[in-house]
């Protein structure tokens, strides 16, 4: 990490990363209230069950995406266009095939799921189908057409992918509210976003071949070499990626099963917030995967070690705040967000945000396994993640309900979270001394006494609107970044992110 070139590669990638993120949600932040009271409680639970049924059915992605991620990294970084030719190629007939797959399943079983698995109204059965049909081309559309995403965080533009993210979703859910609004239903609501992923999925390609004009795609080449490679690499992340999709979208399953329909819109809400404040934070990981494989292939072990150092500091030093901001004020936020009625769902934000924080603290640790090819790593633990996040789940939806769903998940992740920190730093073989010392035990007690005072002022003065939860949160920040900045950023902190961003440098004055 200490190359300028990888280090600021990061530092932009991460910075884009974020900006698509907060942007994003926002995004979705302002649509969703409008959209499921456009479409009612039922329709957006429709809407939230079938994309989870989808995510389970995108796992025919078999892991190949991020598998393209590392694989073209490397050769990049090496400039073998012949083989990154042969491995894009090779990947794109798979996954026309792999599409062809999903959305025969998706069409073929979408009677059943609507009719006797899930508790969805008898009115609604046919718009319930119609959506499972709309899903399945915009499945098949992701699969193969993705592959030009990949290609772009393989060579480390995520700031061009994430900024096309940003203008699709924009204009997405810009279109969605209108149609909303003049009486369109959910129907119309998919079909057009699945128009405006085929226009984002074009506009890839577009940028790809500008940037690459070494790179042809030769669908009739199929290569063996490649296709074990391929193979080898992604089994151990289609696991891995089965683990992620059970964030959130294991219980939207649950509960649609258990309970009826409307409950997954009352989870949806507070999962919805709680994946905010979860992928802010891992977001400073994203840029650790195509490094640590473009410094593997340079054979710079220890540039490994300090970007997996950096990356823990950097998400734990963004956790903290967010998740402490939305715990305490998860009731206030919901209500002013959603109005009445939703008081479950900031319960349900609360709880999940107690295991998340450890997902996003050892994502780091995660994405430069993978970077380095150890994925099977991760796959042992995402293994244990999906048996025991499933049987708690279920388990306590029996007794508690939509809370149950929630507080299974959080113990499961909390539990998994926790032992992978410490075992993958023992296989990095990372000194604990360098992770957890004096120095570094003052500067957590330190960032975490903001909170204590935030918890406190919140009790006796509970904001009374927008403003309210502003300046509390703005004053908890304020103090917290000040605290940041003058005793845990160090001096390579601001040289590095204040070659993206000059005016980091004058934050110096602040340093003792």
């Amino acid at each position: 990490m200490r190359e300028e070139g990888t280090a600021k590669k990061v530092v932009r990638n991460t910075l884009f990363n974020y900006l698509a993120i907060i942007c994003v949600t926002l995004i979705r932040f302002v649509a969703m209230p409008i959209l499921i009271h456009g479409l009612g409680q039922d329709r957006y639970g429709i809407y939230a069950t079938v994309m989870s049924v989808v995510g389970y059915v995108g796992l025919l992605d078999l892991g190949i995406g991020i598998s393209l991620t590392k694989f073209v990294a490397e050769y990049y970084a090496t400039r073998d266009f012949k083989r990154l030719n042969e491995m894009l190629s090779t990947s794109l007939l798979l996954y026309v095939g792999l599409g062809v797959v999903g959305a025969a399943v998706l069409i073929g079983c979408s009677s059943l799921l609507v009719e006797h698995v899930f508790d969805i109204p008898v009115p609604l059965w046919t718009e319930g189908r119609y959506v499972f049909w709309i899903s399945a081309l915009s499945l098949f559309n992701g699969l193969t057409l993705g592959i030009f995403g990949n290609l772009l965080n393989g060579i480390q533009r995520q700031d061009i992918a994430r900024t096309v993210t940003i203008g699709n979703t924009l204009i997405t859910y810009s279109g969605s509210i209108l149609l909303v609004t003049m009486g369109y239903k959910l129907v119309a609501f998919m079909l057009f976003a699945t128009l405006m992923d085929v226009l984002s999925f074009l506009i890839q390609i577009w940028i790809t071949r500008r940037l690459l004009p070494e790179v042809r795609f030769f669908p009739r080449i199929f290569k063996k070499r490649e296709l074990k490679q391929i193979v080898n690499f992604s089994f151990a992340m289609f696991i891995n990626q089965l683990a992620a999709r059970n964030v959130g979208v294991l219980d939207k399953l649950i509960l649609s099963i258990f309970l009826p329909i409307a409950n997954v819109t009352v989870y949806t809400v507070g999962f919805t917030l709680a994946s905010f404040s979860f992928r802010i934070p891992a977001a400073a990981a994203l840029a650790s995967l195509p490094a640590a494989s473009e410094l593997m292939a340079q054979d710079r072990l220890h540039a490994v070690h300090e970007l997996i150092l950096r990356g823990m500091k950097y998400t734990g030093l963004m956790a903290v705040p967010i998740f402490t901001v939305m715990s305490v004020m998860a009731p206030d936020v919901v209500r002013l967000w959603m109005g009445e009625g939703y008081e479950l769902s900031a319960r349900v934000l609360q709880l999940l945000l107690a295991g998340y924080f450890w997902l996003a603290l050892s994502s780091s640790g995660s994405n430069v396994m993978i970077g380095i090819g150890k994925p099977y790593i991760n796959t042992y633990y995402a293994v244990a993640q999906i048996v025991l996040c499933s049987t708690l789940s279920i388990v306590m939806v029996q007794f508690f309900g939509v809370l149950g769903a929630a507080a299974g998940s959080a113990m499961a992740y909390s539990l998994g979270g926790i032992i992978y920190l410490v075992h993958s730093t023992h296989i990095f073989k990372i000194p604990f001394g360098r992770i957890l010392n004096l120095r570094v035990a003052g500067q957590i007690v330190l960032t975490l006494l903001p909170g204590i005072a935030l918890g406190a002022l919140h009790h006796q003065n509970p904001p009374g609107g927008v403003l309210g939860i502003l300046f509390q949160a703005g004053l908890y920040g304020g103090v917290y970044g000040l605290l940041v900045v003058r005793y845990v950023v160090d001096e390579y902190d601001l040289e590095k992110i204040s070659a993206v961003i000059p005016a980091v440098r004058h934050l110096s004055f602040l340093r003792p």
